[in-house]
């Protein structure tokens, strides 16, 4: 796996990041801006289930914000690989960077988890609530220890 890490470090397009004066910073910067509003969006969504927030049913606000969600995912991913890719071999070893893998990873099962019960009956149900409390926290987390990378 280290090979793999060497690879894509030593790539043309993590050249291309790490010499750039634009790239690198340009791709933090829409990094970021990509975390507060996929934060904003699953915050609005979670706080609607949790009846924090009041409106439409909070399957309709779902229906309406998930695709927002989605999309603001996607520029994180995209953003964040050209991040990694300039020191690949030394991030993918940081304690930081591997705890918020880990916790993206929860987070997705919980989002799942969330989608069944959501599926399975009403919107009020402890699992309903569970999982989009535990959805709040995670990803507050992760935007946590992804500004704790550069720190560890």
């Amino acid at each position: 796996m280290t090979a793999l890490w060497a690879a894509l470090e030593q790539s043309g397009l993590a050249a291309q990041v790490r010499e750039s004066t634009i790239l690198y910073p340009a791709a933090n910067v829409l990094h970021v801006l990509a975390v507060l509003v996929f934060f904003a969006l699953v915050a609005a969504m979670d706080l609607r289930i949790l009846r924090v927030l009041r409106g439409p049913p909070p399957a309709d606000v779902i229906a309406r914000l998930r695709p927002a969600a989605t999309g603001a995912l996607t520029v994180i991913v995209a953003t964040g690989v050209l991040l990694l890719l300039p020191e690949a071999t030394r991030i993918v070893r940081n304690p930081a960077f591997l705890a918020k893998l880990a916790v993206i990873g929860l987070a997705v099962v919980n989002l799942v988890a969330n989608d069944l019960a959501l599926r399975r009956g009403a919107d009020r149900s402890v699992a309903v609530q569970a999982t989009a409390g535990v959805s709040l926290v995670s990803w507050l987390v992760v935007a946590a220890l992804g500004r704790l990378i550069a720190y560890v």
